[in-house]
């Protein structure tokens, strides 16, 4: 038997422990997800031109925007090799190399990401500078100290921090 899904159809289950520790299931149908990658596409408009770099597990909200958003606008989608999530050297060559735009971190990543980036040439830093347009930061608290870091080693990149409960459809701010 095949059923069509609409805008109330379930898209997917999510578990978290949330703010109250309690592992459970949140459901989000079809149209909380489109909502929130036309919100993304709103806010964060992309184009053919931009490369989003898929990153993080499928068991992560995050990723979410990073499998969907670029089909809404003619951009693409560059997969980052297996294990080289967990390696900063090996982003900053795959950011370089493929000319990715755009892309989530959870800031503990971003600082590892921040201490990589500090060792590479200054020339490095700016040629990442004028390709990744925007960085997304999430899944936990971003401190002032790490913006800042951000903004020193990449001033010409925009650094977002997205934030909310996993009911919120990925991110609420």
């Amino acid at each position: 038997v095949s059923e069509e899904a609409d805008a109330d159809s379930l898209a997917y289950i999510i578990y978290t422990s949330g703010s109250t520790g309690t592992p459970k299931g949140v459901a989000v149908e079809h149209r909380q997800a489109a909502a929130f990658l036309s919100g993304m596409q709103g806010q964060f408009p992309l184009t053919e031109e931009d490369i989003i770099m898929l990153k993080s597990s499928f068991s992560f909200d995050a990723s979410i925007w990073q499998l969907f958003w670029w089909t809404m606008s003619g951009a693409s989608v560059y997969l980052l090799p297996a294990g080289w999530e967990k390696d900063p050297v090996r982003m900053i060559e795959a950011f370089a190399s493929e000319k990715v735009t755009t892309a989530h971190f959870i800031p503990a990543m971003v600082n590892s990401f921040l201490d990589a980036l500090e060792t590479e040439p200054a020339e490095t830093r700016t040629r990442l500078g004028r390709t990744l347009t925007r960085v997304f930061a999430g899944g936990e608290a971003l401190s002032p100290l790490t913006a800042a870091r951000f903004a020193d080693l990449l001033p010409e990149t925009m650094l977002i921090h997205g934030y909310g409960p996993t009911e919120a459809t990925v991110d609420a701010a």
